[in-house]
């Protein structure tokens, strides 16, 4: 019996051993983390004055708490490889401000109390929701995109000044410079900005909402064939007509720039050296209508500054797509809720936040395999 007491005892002294260590351990992590924090623990976000909050995280602290309800966020989010959860709110915050402008992590961790590997942990992990919930709308809504709202979309145009009657949306790509990759750089490598780089390709309507945009794709790739692989081809002749009949209803048009092949849905400029004057009056009216696709690109990069700064966009370590293909979602949003630049161009009211995001989450592996797989990782091209 005393053998039996001395052996609990001995346990027991010897848990109590190892939960003194531990605890001994994480009063030593906690030190060396709150040594990196800002004073008082993390910060208050109610507390922040809404200029301050507007300008750190791009929307008001009341657009916030819309957006996690419209953008159909969990009520927390949990990463189960580090055991860690945040609720939602926070959660979108740490986005928006990864998004918002570059800054390093241990200064965000200096400003926000947020501990920077738990922050990179759930900033991914909200991304990653956001596009797998809505990537939907990146390829085209045709549910609010109706042949009404197109035409509507044609009529503000032509208002506007466009001597074309059925143009109903603009289209162009980008050029997004990364970081030069470690491997098959020439794949990303574009030579005539002479730049590592990755492209996009978007369609905008005269609300200012981008309706559509594929990508990434390797930068030395041409607006053509960025055009042919992204399938806008089959959306436009299956959605953009006006109202009517397949016997009375007429194509709807996409305006581009020279590179693109003139065909049933798509015009371009005026191509050649001896163009009669009407000719030379179509392109300078219908310059001035295509000029807003790049006020949009713009508008991505002044809304979310991380996006524009190219050392830390390494293609092989984060997500890159991704994180584009999300501020391409919250730049809609961003139009919606403040009416940005080219909805008062054409003087074309965007959707509200309900009326934008609608549908449920569908399964694409190939827009998946263009957002999130990095496959010139794993080709084998040798460098001249």
């Amino acid at each position: 019996m005393s053998e039996e007491i001395d052996i609990l005892i001995a346990a027991q002294g010897f848990h109590q051993l190892i939960g003194d260590l531990l605890e001994a351990l994480d009063d030593e992590w906690l030190s060396q983390v709150h040594s990196r924090m800002r004073p008082g623990g993390r910060i208050d976000l109610a507390s922040l004055g809404q200029a301050i909050f507007f300008e750190q995280f791009r929307f008001t602290y009341a657009e916030v708490k819309e957006l996690v309800i419209h953008l159909d966020l969990p009520g927390e989010f949990v990463c189960p490889e580090a055991r860690v959860k945040e609720d939602s709110f926070t959660a979108l915050c740490m986005l928006l401000r990864r998004l918002a402008s570059p800054a390093r992590l241990c200064d965000i961790e200096m400003q926000c109390g947020w501990e920077a590997t738990r922050f990179s942990r759930i900033t991914r992990l909200v991304a990653q929701h956001i596009y797998n919930r809505w990537k939907h709308l990146l390829r085209f809504d045709p549910t609010r995109l109706t042949p009404y709202v197109l035409e509507q979309f044609a009529q503000c145009m032509h208002a506007k000044g466009s001597p074309h009657s059925h143009v109903c949306s603009l289209m162009d790509g980008t050029l997004e410079e990364i970081s030069r990759p470690t491997r098959n750089q020439r794949l990303v490598f574009n030579g005539w900005k002479r730049m590592h780089c990755l492209k996009y390709h978007v369609i905008i309507s005269p609300d200012g909402m981008i309706i559509h945009v594929f990508g990434p794709i390797e930068g030395r790739r041409h607006d053509e064939m960025c055009f042919k692989q992204s399938g806008v081809l089959q959306i436009l002749e299956k959605h953009f007509w006006t109202p009517g009949t397949p016997e009375t209803h007429k194509p709807l048009i996409v305006y581009g720039d020279p590179a693109y092949t003139v065909s049933t849905h798509v015009c371009t400029p005026y191509k050649g050296a001896a163009l009669t004057e009407a000719q030379h009056l179509f392109n300078t009216r219908m310059s001035r209508i295509r000029e807003p696709v790049e006020w949009v690109f713009k508008e991505i990069g002044d809304q979310f500054g991380f996006l524009n700064f190219t050392k830390n966009q390494k293609l092989l370590l984060q997500p890159v797509g991704l994180y584009y293909l999300v501020a391409v979602l919250l730049c809609n949003c961003h139009t919606i809720l403040h009416h940005l630049q080219i909805s008062q161009y054409f003087r074309c009211k965007p959707p509200t936040l309900a009326e934008y995001f609608q549908g449920g989450p569908v399964a694409d592996e190939e827009l998946d395999a263009w957002c999130l797989q990095a496959l010139w990782a794993e080709m084998d091209v040798p460098d001249e």
